[in-house]
């Protein structure tokens, strides 16, 4: 009788313990760096994107799970680029996409996400995903699936 309280409480201190750590927070994923304590926003790739005039329209096609991008701009197309959908939520979810050129400014890819919901997306020309933030130029947009399939993407705003 005296140690079901003590008992009880070391059961639901493992069951909270548990859930914190298998549930925990996403971690942000940007360029964003920690300088004291102070945070400070890198927008070169930006900048740079806007120099060179990018912008582009993102189409969703869930019937064949493609997305296509036409992009427009001053620069040499590369042959590939890099689409990240970031889930807002869940990092889980989050995808990388190699787009291919199929004709001048014009790339598509295969989606494995579900297209639904919101989804915070990024376009940059390095293929690997952990080099982010050495990649030339990034374009930025944002699509919530209930309201239709496609989106435009640009520089983000300063």
């Amino acid at each position: 009788m005296v140690m079901a309280p003590l008992v009880l409480v070391v059961i639901v201190s493992f069951v909270l313990v548990s859930i914190a750590v298998r549930y925990g927070d996403d971690t942000v994923s940007d360029t964003y760096y920690k300088d004291s304590r102070l945070y400070h926003y890198s927008a070169e790739q930006d900048e740079q994107a806007r120099a060179l005039g990018l912008a582009g329209v993102l189409l969703f096609s869930p019937q064949d799970s493609t997305v296509s991008l036409d992009l427009r701009g001053n620069l040499t197309y590369p042959e590939k680029l890099l689409l990240t959908l970031s889930h807002p939520v869940e990092a889980d979810l989050d995808e990388h996409v190699v787009l291919e050129q199929v004709s001048a400014g014009r790339y598509r890819g295969a989606v494995k996400a579900p297209m639904q919901h919101r989804w915070y997306l990024q376009v940059i020309p390095e293929l690997n995903p952990e080099e982010f933030r050495r990649a030339q130029w990034r374009l930025k947009g944002e699509i919530n699936f209930n309201l239709g399939n496609g989106v435009p993407l640009k520089p983000a705003e300063l």
